[in-house]
């Protein structure tokens, strides 16, 4: 095992201590609750579970056009535009990204479907 590998075993083994969850790479989904570390040659036998993460928008990502509805009152408006800043514009007014994920959802379809307004990222 070379200095590389050795660290991604030691990543993996200190979640493992920390709590997270390592799941075996070869049997998708299935937890290693308590692992027996038999690494041989293959340091890719186990993962840590990928946490996923909602984030803001960019600026890019913002789907103008949408119709976005508050999350406390339920009224809509359309997203017109996003300005320099990054602020989203609808008819009432501005909201910035960060108040659209908390506050807010939107839709693409007319508003049969509503969704948040962020990306899901995965992380580590």
């Amino acid at each position: 095992m070379n200095i590389k590998q050795t660290k991604e075993v030691i990543r993996v083994m200190q979640a493992f201590v920390d709590g997270k969850e390592v799941l075996l790479k070869r049997t998708p989904n299935v937890t290693a609750d308590d692992p027996y570390w038999n690494w041989g040659d293959d340091t890719e036998m186990y993962r840590i579970k990928s946490i996923a993460k909602l984030r803001p928008w960019t600026a890019d990502e913002v789907p103008l056009g949408a119709w976005i509805k508050s999350k406390h009152d339920n009224s809509k408006s359309l997203i017109l535009e996003v300005d320099k800043i990054g602020q989203i514009w609808v008819n009432s007014g501005p909201i910035s990204r960060e108040a659209a994920l908390e506050n807010h959802e939107h839709s693409t379809d007319k508003g049969v479907t509503w969704l948040p307004c962020g990306v899901m990222e995965e992380g580590k």
